[in-house]
């Protein structure tokens, strides 16, 4: 398992080494896109329909004729990926990558556009450490504000102080708050004690977490419908298992991709090459950028001695003699 993140972890004159593990990620069937063209059999011809009236000046009485087929019969498909091609919502023209920028739509159809320059200016940077700032009791934290989690390892030479930290807030009860910087942002984290390991969970801010709704319930129970509840819960109590529950759909999809895999000839299956491209040719390219370059050198020049040409010398003022 490689480590997406490593540096320290510190908390007042505690340092130790540690690094960030994957702990869970969610497991879909990536489907792309691709281009279905039929493979069509040769040109087919049909009996033309009789006619119930039978005309002089055409042949169509004759029972051998035939005409072609206006939709030729499909044997099969081949496959190819797409590309997608940028263009203008407003002219439909295409459209450059280096031409592209960011923009906030703040009313209909009016934007505020952003340099990309501007917006990875905007980006943290990755830190090298793990800024432990306090501790809470884990009762006191909401798993709502959990958004992704990492398995928190110690590096070689931690392990002591590492496993000395994770029984005291195991003991305490009490879950670490953290600050890191990752991925281009800072990161809030909840330290949470498990069995083997500390498990870090990158946090949601407050303003990203929606209000719950308002719902009118009931707030008074008897003594009797409490004990019912309670009976009945009692009665499908189990212990969680994680493992005994499947992904339905995704067992499905499998099977489909199976099934048609398994009516596909081998040869079929080979992957399509994409189109053979001109290379461009790298000397030709740099002898042209050289070029590019003297010929903009020779410009300056010649706009700077024309500029001195045309520039007035300033006279010198008498200077007056001192007492």
């Amino acid at each position: 398992m490689s480590a997406v993140w490593s540096g320290h972890l510190r908390f007042g004159l505690v340092v130790m080494p540690v690094r960030l593990l994957v702990a869970a990620r969610p497991k879909t069937t990536r489907f792309k896109r691709i281009h279905r063209k039929p493979l069509n059999r040769p040109t087919q011809f049909l009996p033309r329909a009789s006619s119930t009236q039978y005309d002089e000046d055409s042949d169509s009485g004759s029972e051998n004729e035939y005409v072609p087929r206006t939709e030729p019969a499909e044997t099969g498909y081949e496959y190819a990926p797409v590309r997608q091609v940028l263009q203008s919502e407003a002219t439909g023209e295409a459209i450059r990558s280096d031409e592209l920028v960011k923009g906030y739509e703040y009313a209909p159809n009016e934007f505020a556009a952003i340099d990309p320059q501007q917006i990875k200016a905007a980006d943290v940077e990755t830190s090298d450490a793990i800024d432990l700032f306090h501790f809470v009791k884990g009762t006191e934290v909401d798993p709502i504000y959990f958004e992704r989690s990492y398995y928190v390892a110690p590096n070689t030479g931690a392990e002591k102080v590492f496993g000395l930290l994770l029984e005291a807030m195991r003991k305490q009860e009490c879950f670490g708050i953290a600050r890191i910087g990752m991925h281009r942002r800072e990161h809030m984290l909840i330290l949470r004690p498990a069995k083997d390991c500390l498990v870090a969970h990158t946090m949601f801010y407050a303003n990203e977490v929606r209000p719950a709704p308002r719902l009118a319930l009931e707030a008074q129970f008897s003594e009797k419908e409490l004990s019912m509840a309670a009976a009945l819960m009692k009665g499908y109590s189990g212990t969680f298992d994680p493992e005994q529950f499947k992904d339905l759909y995704q067992e499905r999809i499998h099977k489909m991709i199976e099934a048609q895999m398994s009516t596909v000839e081998p040869q079929k299956r080979a992957v399509l090459q994409p189109p053979v491209r001109e290379i461009p040719d790298l000397m030709e390219s740099i002898r042209l950028s050289l070029a590019q370059i003297e010929s903009k050198k020779s410009d300056d020049k010649a706009r700077k001695k024309q500029a001195q040409k045309t520039t007035p010398v300033a006279k010198k003022k008498p200077q007056k003699a001192r007492a």
